[in-house]
């Protein structure tokens, strides 16, 4: 008789896809010991016990399949999965290379491959097998994303970065939300599409901040001295409920930096008077905490200060725009905190002189931006819709009315897994 001509293996298999998993498990093991069947029920119930999360009874059922007949590419790639489930980090990615090269074409190989060269640390390796499979389907973005992280494991950080974009492209239509692909577009170098969109947004509602101000941030406006208002209020009120996940995600460094700054420079005991100047949800204020009497907080977004509030940290949260606020306050703080705020204004020579001004002397400033690097001007609107600073704008604010205590150079968070690179500064204000 021929293999499966009696349709044994093929009504287990039904049984086993309709889901019906305890009828296809008896029905494959009674096909065990059959001498031409016995090496594909191993691999198909192998197969079923994995689904079940049954690794210890499944994989050596796939393993004895394979040494019986290796010929079938699939066989290798559930085993190697299977593998992976278990730790078996080399025999996993053994296990699937063998099955990419029985069958090359098949696209969802190689990426697995590559996903399990990159739990391995082998990005070298695993950029290969992603290549690959981009090569098979270059409109689907799992490649993309997956190559992202082999890019970033060498440090290749502007090529992640381009990498991350074509695979925001490459999603379905409607998946990804329109500002994600414009700035992916931005990222590739295809600035008239960004502006096209932007553009596009403004036709539909042509008093949409966030619209306008990415229509600038793209290089179809002319860039404004600072975000508006409305823009900063509309963003931070939307990022408000899920904001310190968000920055937790991206790693962000701001927090640290300052817990670190203070405990450096900032005097024991509780006895400041402090300002958390753009104090979001209080990520901050937590830190400045332990070295104040009175903490004071201000934030553009009522979403965000409503965060801040619920800590129970602030003696008074204003909700203002900085500059304004700083214009009009009545007091002098001793020290003052303004974290991962000066990146949404572009100007900051107003800022600098009300922060002289509302300092007492001797007191502490702390601060970050985003960091320009060598491009000319003082500031510049990115396209990720904040500006960057020059360093020596900010020597030149700082003046000689403040001493910079310590300065660092160092990524701020990360965009695509990417850093971008922040500046970092501690200034006391001289007498």
């Amino acid at each position: 008789m021929g293999l499966d001509e009696d349709g044994r293996l093929s009504r287990a298999q039904r049984l086993h896809l309709s889901g019906e998993a305890e009828a296809a498990e008896r029905a494959y093991r009674c096909l065990l010991d059959d001498s031409e069947l016995g090496a594909s029920a191993r691999h198909w119930l192998g197969f079923l016990l994995s689904q079940q999360d049954r690794l210890d009874e499944a994989l050596p059922l796939l393993e004895q399949a394979v040494a019986a007949d290796g010929s079938h590419a699939e066989w290798h790639f559930n085993l190697g999965l299977a593998r992976a489930r278990r730790g078996m980090d080399e025999p996993a990615a053994a296990a699937l290379r063998r099955a990419a090269e029985l069958d090359p074409t098949r696209y969802f190989y190689w990426t697995n491959l590559g996903a399990q060269l990159l739990r391995m640390g082998r990005g070298i390796d695993a950029e290969q097998a992603l290549l690959q499979a981009e090569r098979l389907d270059p409109q689907c973005p799992d490649a993309f994303y997956l190559l992202t992280q082999a890019l970033l494991l060498q440090e290749r950080h502007d090529e992640a970065r381009r990498c991350n974009a074509r695979g925001v492209l490459a999603e379905p239509p409607g998946k990804m939300p329109p500002l994600a692909q414009a700035q992916a577009l931005c990222q590739l170098g295809r600035m008239d599409e960004a502006r096209e969109m932007a553009e596009g947004w403004l036709r539909m509602r042509p008093d949409h901040p966030v619209a306008r101000h990415l229509l600038a941030a793209f290089g179809g406006a002319d860039a404004p001295a600072a975000c508006a208002e409305a823009y900063v209020g509309s963003a931070f009120d939307a990022a408000a409920p899920s904001f310190e996940q968000d920055l937790a995600r991206l790693r962000y460094r701001g927090p640290q930096w300052l817990t670190e700054c203070l405990a450096r420079h900032a005097p024991g005991g509780r006895a400041l008077s402090a300002l958390d100047l753009g104090c979001g949800t209080g990520l901050a204020g937590e830190r400045l905490q332990p070295y104040v009497g009175r903490l004071d907080g201000v934030d553009l977004s009522g979403g965000m200060l409503a965060q801040a509030q619920a800590k129970g940290i602030y003696a008074s949260l204003a909700q203002a725009e900085l500059r304004a606020f700083l214009r009009s306050a009545g007091r002098r703080w001793q020290l003052i905190a303004c974290m991962d705020t000066l990146t949404y204004l572009g100007d900051l020579d107003e800022v600098f002189a009300c922060l002289a001004r509302q300092t007492e002397a001797g007191g502490l400033l702390l601060f970050c931006v985003e960091r320009l690097g060598d491009a000319a001007g003082d500031y510049q609107l990115h396209h990720s819709g904040r500006y960057r600073h020059a360093s020596p704008y900010l020597d030149r604010l700082l003046g000689d009315k403040w001493s910079v205590l310590e300065r660092a150079v160092m990524p701020m968070r990360d965009e695509a897994g990417c850093p971008v690179e922040g500046e970092f500064i501690c200034a006391q204000r001289l007498a």
